[in-house]
């Protein structure tokens, strides 16, 4: 596995409207080093920054309320 020394960017490959309804844009995702991960709107310079810990927590949690809702939506049924 490579160690993250340097930033690592990618846009996304379709535009997501996340600021503003009417205006999509693509994002770009950064890995920086110091395990951060750095969104931003192409085109914006406002960066928002996360620590990669609380984002793998958050995508956890969320797997798990899904499952929840899934197993609850299969006994009501």
């Amino acid at each position: 596995m490579t160690s993250l020394n340097k930033s690592v960017r990618r846009k996304t490959r379709w535009s997501y409207s996340v600021l503003y309804a009417h205006d999509s844009r693509p994002i770009v995702v950064s890995l920086e080093p110091g395990d951060v991960v750095t969104f931003r709107e192409a085109g914006r310079r406002q960066v928002w920054s996360l620590p990669i810990d609380r984002l793998f927590r958050q995508a956890v949690r969320e797997s798990a309320i899904a499952e929840r809702l899934q197993k609850r939506r299969s006994r009501c049924r």
